[in-house]
Order: C-alpha cells, then structure tokens, then sequence
C-alpha cells in the first residue's frame, strides 16, 4: 500500500512526538513488513483476513496484538511493524474511499508506482529522511519471524533504490500535497494508537477501515 518512504517518513515524524527507545529498531519494523515472503504461521506478512462472512477483508490487528502485545511495550521494532499495518490501513480507506482510486483500469497501478517514485523524492527531501535502515544483529531469530519469512537482503537493495534520484515528472495520482496530507494524518492517528496500547486499551478495531473483497 503506502510506499516504504511514507512509513519511514510517518515514522521519523511520531519520532519526535512520541518517546521511544529505540529509533533504529523502529524504523526497520516499519518497513521490514514489505519485505514478507509468506510461511511460518500467517504465511502473510500484512495479516489479511476476511471479516463478515468473507464479504470484507482487513488487517487482522487483533491476532497481532494477541502474539505481540506485550512486545510492543518493550521493544519498539514490534510497534514499528504493527504502526505500519495500522498505516497501511488507513492508506486503503485515503486513496480509495476518500480520493477514489481505481486499480482496475489496466495501467493504473503502474501508474500509481511511477508516482510513488517521483513522490519518494520531495518527501526524501522534505521530511529529512537518511537511508539508515540496519537489519538488527540476530534477525531471523526474532519472534517476528513467528508470521512469516523476510527477505532482508531485498529490503535493504530496495531502500537503496527508492533513495536514489529520479527524474520530477508529472503526477498521474498520488500527488506531493496528497502526501503531505496523509502523513499528516497518520502521525496524528499513531500518535493516538501508541497511546492507547501503552495504557492498556485495545487500539484500532479491524473492522473500521474493512474493505469490500473484489
């Protein structure tokens, strides 16, 4: 859903409103859940469900918090992965409820990437982001690794992409002040998450941002 350089820069933005103890660890959590190759338990890294009879599918947040609760309250790459689905879901609800994206009209998606390349740039330059993502020592034996197995070499070869320069074409759809907007947004709704897990509440319900399946 949103490009890895809209989670990172979310995330370097709750950073400096949210106290964590570790920004590295962070911040690989938020993009390490792009890198998911399927297996081990959920076999999907995102953790989609169907929901209401199989009518709608979500996140399924409550299965993450039911493994890693507890996790999220003491190491911050376990709150940087759930952040980023609960980004993820609000990214749905934005381009598609709120601005009517529609991926079926065959080129759209790519598209839609070609601007998150152009896009990736101005929020590089604009929110101040540095390619400092680390693969933490001892990895693949992380508890994580429970949902699913993560190419982290990709990871780490597509950072490097996504920071390097591209030409500053036209936007087809996703455009730079739309990217503002929903950063903006999602700092301030995660903001209000990581509140609430650290008080004991139980955050974002799975079936507020559900979708239609197609």
């Amino acid at each position: 859903m949103a490009s890895s350089i809209v989670h990172l820069a979310i995330t370097n933005e709750l950073a400096k409103r949210v106290s964590f103890t570790d920004t590295s660890r962070l911040k690989f959590g938020a993009v390490v859940v792009d890198a998911g190759e399927g297996g081990n338990i959920t076999g999907e890294s995102h953790l989609k469900v169907n929901v209401m009879d199989g009518k709608k599918r979500t996140y399924d947040f409550d299965k993450y918090r039911e493994m890693f609760g507890n996790l999220m309250l003491t190491d911050d790459l376990y709150m940087g992965y759930y952040l980023h689905l609960v980004q993820d879901s609000l990214y749905r609800h934005f381009v598609y409820d709120i601005y009517h994206w529609n991926p079926t009209i065959p080129g759209n998606v790519e598209r839609l990437h070609k601007d998150y390349q152009i896009v990736n740039q101005y929020i590089i330059h604009k929110y101040g982001l540095t390619n400092d993502i680390v693969v933490p020592d001892g990895f693949k034996d992380e508890p994580i690794n429970l949902i699913c197995s993560f190419n982290t070499e990709r990871l780490i070869e597509n950072m490097n992409s996504f920071f390097s320069p591209v030409e500053d074409e036209s936007i087809f759809f996703f455009t730079k002040e739309m990217s503002d907007e929903f950063i903006e947004e999602a700092v301030k709704y995660c903001v209000e998450e990581v509140g609430k897990i650290r008080n004991g509440e139980q955050g974002i319900d799975k079936l507020t941002y559900a979708w239609n399946r197609g």
